[in-house]
């Protein structure tokens, strides 16, 4: 299988666990940076409303999120994160996860699997009898493309150490059944709410692929429709979870093309019941059955669910008028329309390959992507954070090695001081620093923090502008944010998506390597960027024997080995090359690998350090924000509405954890570094 079709399989669709646009016209500064400020507190108020409603779900076999909607314990969910192996079964049991990390028994009620969403009733109310948190419902009737919404879940399923991630984004398309935003949700997520920005409920998370703009969430409006039946009870439908091809078949008849998530007539099949009905190219469908349509899944479960001969009325936009036309379906020759009673999604044969599809999807996965009309980020949406960019425009530097982007760098003092990732840079034969203004610099690396994985960079410059790090006020979950390209301009906005914390793997020592048994040790396979063995020279196929004197035979014994040790701690390695047998010191780093990719693409060797960070995780402290940021656009300053930097953006771990060292830990870094590039100066 090709590189480019294994990754069009995990992107098909990968999980299942899991204010309007700025007005046309001329906009003051300050008008937007009051309009950024009041959606802040808003965002800041609706979270405190709703964020204790907020739960775990598990059935047992899986972990997905839920949200309490009424006081006496109605949970929404996804019916795929409550499957059950008796499939006719109709008392089953799930266990709800409260914020506190408190536990209570619930029974699954109803399940509409057509648009994934299923209601559960907690058994019993908490001891005091004081009802539970709950948040309102919205509904989506009511919402409208282009505005602001926020989501939370449980990637990865509840933890007690580490409160419900917040994800900041746009509505970017509705249908009857489905909400699709810019909320990049994760495994684990599935199940958990999208709220608008007064906090209530207008989506449950569904389904996702590896492109960060496709996250699907069940309409609350499936919920209110239905609301009799599920809380009856009823179970109906299937999950449907990759495109059915109805729409180009004899059933309906065209061929369509997607912008902005809009299905466009390209081409009406002759003799189909598209042709009868007289559509034609250049043909917006905007409805089918006064339903709207939400994305490419959306349509195809609309179509799945139509009989054979049935009429129906589809909306559509002509020469920028709406009209409707009549439309007899065909044969359902491939008998997609069946349904059955399973839980979990249908995985139906590899179907033949869209060269459109696969264009979009190289395309979205391009640093360069295009970015829809009402994005996060999208050219106005960017525009509103120009107040926050610009007193730092000049204090953010690209750094390249033969013309190549290796990342980015934060400027820390007028003579030079810059900061930077080092696991990028590692490689690197000539490093240049370029301005946003265009001027170069030869760059001088002076010294490394390895747990925090900043750099030290000196360059011949005694004018540059540095960084305004907001060293007094720690950054809250909710804070709005900016990231920054080479150029000094916005390019992302972001979210405080988790507060400043210690990452798992700071406190655990690491070699950085990957290994396989070896008949006289364990045998290094992959050397990891940034790694104590990297630095220390050691090479792939190298064979280690011993550890500070203790043998080494097997993989377990080596981690063993290494887990007795802590970050910074030296060893000595006595190790194989070829048929010689050498011995060296090496200092042990922090766990800095990501252990919770849950994508393929994020963790498959062939992708390394392509769209996710290789030097991760294991941070003594770190911000969590929701970006999308590419591994060579890191090492900037994460910029607060204020102007000032809340820190230095350091990696991104999966399809959306990106983390920044917080403003405080920087400085005391920077300071560190200086003293420690004097030292080694010193003859």
């Amino acid at each position: 299988m090709s590189n480019f079709s294994w990754l069009l399989r995990c992107l098909s669709i990968v999980a299942l666990s899991i204010s309007l646009a700025m007005p046309a016209g001329e906009t003051r500064a300050a008008d937007v940076q009051d309009e950024l400020q009041q959606r802040q507190m808003q965002l800041a108020n609706a979270l405190k409303k709703v964020r204790e409603a907020v739960v775990g779900v598990s059935d047992g076999m899986g972990v997905g999120s839920g949200v309490i909607v009424s006081a006496d314990g109605i949970v929404l969910t996804a019916s795929h994160v409550v499957t059950t192996r008796n499939r006719r079964s109709r008392n089953e049991a799930a266990t709800i996860i409260m914020a506190d990390g408190r536990q209570f028994a619930a029974t699954v009620l109803g399940k509409d699997r057509d648009s994934d969403a299923a209601l559960l009733r907690i058994n019993d109310l908490p001891a005091d009898k004081s009802g539970f948190p709950y948040a309102d419902m919205g509904r989506n009737s009511e919402s409208k493309v282009g505005e602001y919404c926020f989501a939370l879940g449980h990637p990865g399923g509840y933890r007690r150490d580490r409160e419900a991630p917040l994800r900041y984004g746009r509505i970017l398309s509705i249908g009857n059944r489905t909400v699709v935003s810019d909320c990049a949700i994760l495994l684990g997520d599935s199940g958990g709410p999208l709220f608008n920005m007064d906090g209530k409920v207008i989506g449950i998370h569904s389904m996702i692929t590896s492109l960060i703009i496709e996250n699907r969430h069940v309409s609350i409006d499936s919920f209110h429709q239905d609301w009799d039946r599920l809380l009856a009870g009823d179970r109906w439908g299937r999950l449907r979870s990759t495109d059915n091809d109805l729409a180009q078949s004899g059933f309906f008849g065209v061929q369509l093309k997607w912008k902005d998530f809009t299905p466009v007539v390209a081409r009406v099949l002759p003799d189909t019941p598209a042709e009868k009905a007289g559509l034609k190219p250049g043909d917006v469908l905007l409805t089918l059955e006064k339903s709207r349509i939400a994305d490419r899944l959306d349509l195809s479960t609309t179509l799945d669910l139509l009989d054979e001969e049935q009429e129906i009325e589809i909306g559509i936009l002509r020469d920028g008028k709406e009209t409707s036309l009549a439309l007899i379906t065909g044969d359902d020759t491939e008998g997609v329309g069946n349904s059955d009673d399973g839980d979990g999604p249908e995985r139906g044969p590899d179907r033949v390959e869209d060269p459109d599809r696969e264009k979009e999807i190289m395309d979205q996965l391009s640093e360069n992507r295009p970015i829809g009309t009402y994005e996060k980020r999208s050219f106005d949406a960017l525009g509103q954070f120009s107040a926050a960019v610009k007193p730092n425009q000049n204090s953010i530097v690209s750094i390249r090695d033969g013309g190549l982007l290796m990342c980015l760098g934060t400027v820390m003092s007028a003579d030079g001081y810059i900061l930077t990732k080092a696991s990028e840079l590692q490689g690197a034969i000539d490093p240049e620093v370029i301005l946003p203004g265009g001027r170069r610099f030869k760059a001088q690396e002076l010294a490394s923090d390895f747990s925090y994985d900043l750099m030290l960079l000196k360059v011949d410059a005694t004018d540059l502008q540095p960084v305004s790090l907001d060293v007094d006020q720690a950054a809250s979950v909710g804070d709005l944010a900016v990231l920054q390209n080479g150029k000094g301009e916005a390019l992302m906005p972001t979210v405080i998506s988790v507060k400043t914390h210690s990452m798992e793997g700071a406190n655990k020592a690491f070699m950085g390597i990957r290994m396989e048994n070896d008949d006289n040790g364990v045998r290094i396979v992959h050397i990891l960027p940034g790694g104590a063995a990297q630095r220390n020279g050691m090479k792939s196929g190298d064979v280690i024997m011993s550890l500070n004197g203790r043998p080494v035979d097997r993989m377990e014994s080596l981690v063993d080995a290494i887990s007795a040790f802590k970050p910074g701690d030296k060893i000595s390695v006595r190790f194989m090359r070829g048929d010689k047998i050498r011995e060296m010191d090496i200092l042990l780093t922090p766990k800095f690998v990501n252990e919770d990719t849950m994508l393929p693409l994020y963790r498959d060797q062939q992708f390394e350090g392509q769209f996710a960070s290789t030097h991760a995780g294991g941070f003594p402290q770190a911000i969590q924000i929701d970006a999308d940021v590419y591994p060579r656009q890191v090492g900037g300053p994460l910029l607060g509405l204020n102007g000032k930097a809340l820190g230095i953006v350091i990696a991104r771990a999966d399809r959306f954890p990106a983390f920044a060292i917080p403003a405080d830990a920087v400085a005391t870094v920077f300071e560190q570094l200086k003293i420690k590039a004097n030292d080694e100066a010193k003859p």
